[in-house]
């Protein structure tokens, strides 16, 4: 073994081997395990021996000293020893790690678990007392020691590992040859035991080749001659040749003899009392089974029987047993057993032989079909004596499989061999879903075995289970259970024939059915709706308790995508951005939803949505709030809605009925009750807030119409004014208090309710007929009863009473102006809530005016016809109008100011120069300027006596001079003279409403006398002077303008 070598010679202990070449020193054991650190040079060409020159011993030297001849020899013996040595050892540095990394890991790690819990530390804050910190022996300066302790004392322990391993690592170059060693060592002793053991197999494996040496001699003489002396005689004498009779005889015997003993002497099994004696031997048939044929050998009753045949009764297996090791072993076990315990034992025997081989049969098919047909979908263990075969190992759940196996009673199962009690026999054990079936609905064939044909009907048996069950569940709900779907379960024992038939919609509907080796279920006809429920239900880890439930799905599905389909061509708009959870459905439309799908109307208001909610309780139509946040003008494009209520619709029985399609004239209805719910739900809501009292009364519905109840309210004044920002606005005095409110049907054009309103009229209303010619279609008065009716139109989502009491303060407003006309004599045309006219002249020519009116609390606009003389003072009249009783002003001033106006376009027309200019400053006060000649009128509305008067004064004429004297003094008589329906005061005229049309014919006669004749050509271009003049008459006018004021009229 290669190490360190030690001379044992006194004269060379201590020396040191040396090259002769360099005369440098070498360590001996420095060439071993690769211990020195550079390669050995060689010396002359010569090859190194073990890391030492391969040289003459006689020319090595030691340091400066010559070794001496006597010890010569023993280098010599040295040299050819060290030549001699074996390989080196190989050295083992696998798994080895460098000191230096482990304490650059132990550092680093200690600062990072330093940093940490300084860090943590740093979190735990003293408490402040008083402005001072607490304490030192303070709960958290306790923490902080305690939790710096233990970090330095985990280090502390790791830094002495480190120091232990430290220490260790001074001796790791002595550590490590050892281990080298211990490696050798272990490899050369495993090569020890390898020799030894294949030595061993080798003499087991030969020992079968070994035959004894051939007896050549004898076999030639054998072969050629017959005989042979080396054979040896035993004197036996040939029997005697028998001849056929003596050969029937002796059958016949034998039959006899058996047919006595089995009779009268033997104790037969009950599986052998089914037995032949025929040809000398008694064949024991035990059905299905076996079929075995015994003889005697004496007429000795008491002597056994013996086996003479042996053949399977059963499928498939040989016709009978071939020569060989199986049939000797089995002829001398059941003679064996004869002579022991007779028949019985004979018979348990075979029994429990072919019962063996029938499981052997049974497991060698399974294995085929499981390689085969059923190939990664059928699991066959042998456990004992008993064969596992698991089906649908793909299928999610608990694992379904059968056992077959020998039982030894029967317990009445179908599928049990009928033998006595106590005798094993086949049986079958099933267990679904991890457990077992009681009562299993299969038949064995124990004549001709079949392991698929078993599992065939397992499975079919199953799949009949999961589609009773699933049967069952449906028929809890109404759908199904009152025939309004149809539903029906079609049996067979045949896979796979067995399916379930179900009627989804109206016009849909699907076939369940399983397949046998899979497991998988399959819908059809095939569907991207049915595809999807096949994915659902074979996943399913429990289908006979869930498969109901993903059916229920699945026609919630198809029945929404059907209603889906129908409402995009009625115009409605599906909402995809509303998608609460099963549980949010369920609160909102029972416990029974299993979809829901919403719709909604584009003119409707966006806080209210259409629903429909299919499940097995039936299908309903039901409208949806929203809450208030989440109710935007683009709600498909918002998010974040939520359900805040929903109302289920009164539909007909026919619509209600899942099995009817949903036709456009159902949908017709459905709107038709989800406008009226909705404005009923609306107003009910309103008025409860409001503490109004009202009710709903049931009517008597429609044929085509479903039954929406009746609004009542009762109004008051005061509870009233509460639905209008201007209280002054609703004044219904005109009606009484009690409103019925009725839907009639919604305007599919504008998407807006039609409302019928009843009311009563109190007892200062209008004669009714004479209200019904005036007012026309919009309102309709009973004739012989205060009652009158209107429709009403509003917005789907809004309520409808503010716009009720709007309605009736218009149509109050509106009968005040009627009265307002009556009062004064007038007649309205063209009555309507939006405006009306009336005629308050007719000579000479007709003066009409109509007047505007749209919302409560916008001005009322005033128009007047084409050649009217108030047009001029169109504007003081809306001024008027504007005024509390503002057309009772109007009209009284029409009248009042009519020959004034009358007088003035009379004026306007006659001026064909054009040298009259009436100027409205308000309408009390008119100013009339003539420009030639040149004057001023005014024309005032005074009150003198208690009576109003028009009072006409002339201001700005020109001097008294000329012509101009006679125009002075014209006026100045008519000042002073006195006419009908005038008379002349001081410095002016005071004339009646009728009188004024004359006083201004006539100043205007005189200002018409004074006119100068058409000026010629030369007078075309007027001067500075005249230039001036138009300024200074324009000056005026403007300053006429700015001085005017009103006169109020009480």
């Amino acid at each position: 073994m290669p190490g360190v070598l030690k001379t044992e010679g006194d004269d060379l202990e201590g020396l040191v081997l040396s090259q002769a070449s360099g005369g440098k020193s070498a360590n001996m054991a420095g060439g071993i395990n690769g211990s020195h650190d550079h390669e050995p040079q060689q010396q002359n060409n010569r090859p190194l021996v073990n890391g030492i020159p391969n040289v003459p011993i006689n020319q090595q030297v030691y340091g400066e000293v010559t070794v001496p001849e006597s010890s010569q020899a023993v280098l010599s013996a040295m040299g050819d020893l060290i030549g001699q040595l074996p390989p080196e050892i190989e050295h083992i540095t696998f798994g080895y790690l460098s000191f230096s990394e482990l304490i650059t890991r132990l550092v680093q790690e200690t600062f990072n678990g330093l940093t940490d819990c300084i860090n943590e530390m740093s979190e735990l804050q003293v408490p402040q007392m008083n402005g001072a910190s607490a304490a030192d022996t303070s709960q958290v300066n306790v923490r902080k020691r305690l939790r710096l302790l233990n970090f330095l004392q985990e280090r502390r322990a790791q830094f002495i590992k480190i120091l232990v391993l430290s220490q260790w690592s001074r001796q790791a170059q002595s550590i490590s040859r050892v281990i080298d060693m211990r490696i050798w060592l272990d490899g050369k002793r495993r090569l020890y035991d390898d020799a030894c053991s294949w030595m061993g197999e080798l003499k087991r494996i030969l020992e079968l080749e070994r035959k004894p040496n051939p007896d050549i001699r004898t076999a030639l003489e054998a072969l050629s001659l017959g005989k042979s002396p080396r054979l040896p005689d035993l004197g036996y004498l040939p029997p005697d040749r028998l001849s056929p009779r003596r050969l029937l005889r002796t059958v016949r015997g034998i039959n006899t003899q058996l047919s006595l003993r089995l009779n009268l002497h033997e104790t037969l099994p009950p599986a052998f009392r089914n037995f032949l004696v025929a040809n000398g031997r008694v064949t024991f048939q035990v059905q299905d089974e076996f079929q075995v044929d015994l003889s005697i050998a004496n007429d000795d009753l008491s002597s056994q029987m013996y086996f003479i045949d042996f053949r399977f009764d059963f499928e498939p297996t040989p016709p009978e047993l071939p020569p060989g090791q199986l049939r000797s072993g089995i002829e001398n076990k059941v003679n064996e057993l004869l002579s022991r315990d007779g028949l019985g034992g004979c018979y348990r025997f075979l029994h429990g032989f072919v019962l063996s081989h029938k499981l052997n049969v049974l497991r060698h098919q399974a294995y085929r079909i499981s390689q085969a047909k059923w190939s990664e979908h059928l699991y066959v263990e042998a456990v004992h004596r008993s064969l596992v075969v698991q089906y649908w190992i793909g299928r999610p759940g608990g694992k379904n499989w059968i056992e077959i196996g020998i039982r030894r009673r029967n317990v009445g199962n179908a599928s049990c061999f009928h033998q006595e009690e106590d005798e094993p026999h086949i049986g079958l054990r099933w267990f679904r879903a991890g457990k077992e079936v009681s009562d299993v609905p299969v038949t064995v064939n124990l004549r001709e075995l079949s392991v698929e044909d078993m599992l065939k009907q397992i499975v079919a048996a199953h799949a009949d289970f999961i589609f009773r069950e699933t049967l069952a569940r449906l028929k809890e709900h109404s759908l199904y259970s009152k025939n309004v779907l149809r539903l029906k379960h079609f049996r067979s024992r045949i896979v796979p024939a067995s399916h379930l038939f179900i009627q989804l919609t109206a016009s849909q509907s699907c076939s369940i059915m399983q397949e046998p080796i899979t497991g998988n279920f399959g819908l059809l006809p095939p569907s991207s709706l049915h595809s999807r429920g096949e994915r659902e239900l074979n996943g399913l880890g429990a289908p006979e308790k869930d498969t109901a439930s993903r059916i229920a799905q699945l026609r919630a599905i198809a029945s929404c995508d059907e209603v889906e389909r129908t409402v995009r061509c009625y115009g409605w708009e599906v909402v995809r951005s509303l998608r609460p959870s099963l549980e949010v459905l369920r609160q909102h439309f029972g416990p029974d939803t299993a979809r829901a799908s919403f719709f909604r109307k584009r003119a409707w208001n966006a806080r209210w949505l259409l629903a429909f909610t299919a499940s097995l309780m039936g299908d309903y139509w039901w409208i949806v709030e929203l809450n208030e946040q989440s109710s935007k003008p683009d709600p498909l494009t918002a998010s974040g809605m939520s359900i805040r209520d929903a109302f289920k619709l009164p539909t007909n029985s026919s619509l209600a009925a899942a099995s009817v399609e949903v036709s456009l004239a159902d949908l017709t209805q459905i709107e038709y009750s989800a406008a009226g719910l909705i404005s009923q739900f609306t107003d009910t809501r309103e008025l409860s807030a409001q503490c109004i009292p009202h009710k709903f009364v049931r009517t008597v519905p429609g044929r085509s119409r479903p039954d929406l109840p009746t609004l009542y309210v009762h109004f008051t004044r005061n509870r009233a004014q509460k639905f209008q920002k201007d209280s002054d606005a609703v004044k219904v005095p005109w009606s009484s208090q009690n409103i019925r409110a009725s839907f009639m049907g919604v305007d599919a054009s504008k998407s807006t309710a039609h409302h019928l309103i009843l009311a009563q009229r109190n007892s200062a209303a209008l004669r009714s007929r004479r209200l019904n010619v005036m007012v026309g279609d919009f309102i309709k008065v009973h004739p012989t009863s205060p009652a009158f009716a209107f429709p009403l139109k509003n917005p789907v989502g809004q309520s409808t009473v503010p716009a009720i009491l709007e309605r009736l303060a218009r149509i109050q407003r509106l009968m005040d102006y009627v009265r307002t006309l009556q009062a004064f004599g007038l007649d309205p045309q063209n009555l309507s809530l939006d405006h009306f006219e009336f005629a308050y002249s007719t000579q000479p020519q007709v003066c009409r005016a109509e007047i505007f009116f749209t919302g409560l609390k916008e001005f009322p606009q005033l128009f007047l016809n084409r050649g009217n003389p108030h047009l001029r003072i169109k504007d003081h009249l809306m001024s008027l109008f504007r005024k509390p009783n503002g057309l009772k002003r109007v009209i009284w001033f029409l009248q009042l100011s009519l020959p004034l106006m009358q007088a003035f376009a009379a004026i306007e027309a006659t001026n064909t120069r054009n040298t009259a200019v009436v100027l409205p400053r308000s309408a009390e006060w008119y100013q009339i300027y003539y420009r030639d000649p040149a004057g001023r009128l005014d024309v005032r509305l005074r009150k003198r006596r208690d009576e109003l008067k028009w009072f006409v004064q002339h201001s700005g004429l020109p001097a008294k001079r000329g012509q101009d004297q006679q125009l002075h003094d014209q006026l100045d008589s008519l000042l002073r003279g006195k006419g009908e329906g005038w008379n002349g005061v001081h410095e002016g005229i005071a004339a009646s409403m009728d009188g004024v049309h004359a006083v201004v014919e006539k100043i205007d006669e005189i200002f018409s006398q004074h006119v100068a004749p058409p000026p010629t050509q030369s007078r075309l271009a007027a001067g500075p002077a005249d230039r001036c003049k138009k300024q200074d008459f324009k000056g005026q006018k403007r300053k006429a303008e700015d001085d005017s004021d009103v006169v109020v009229l009480d």
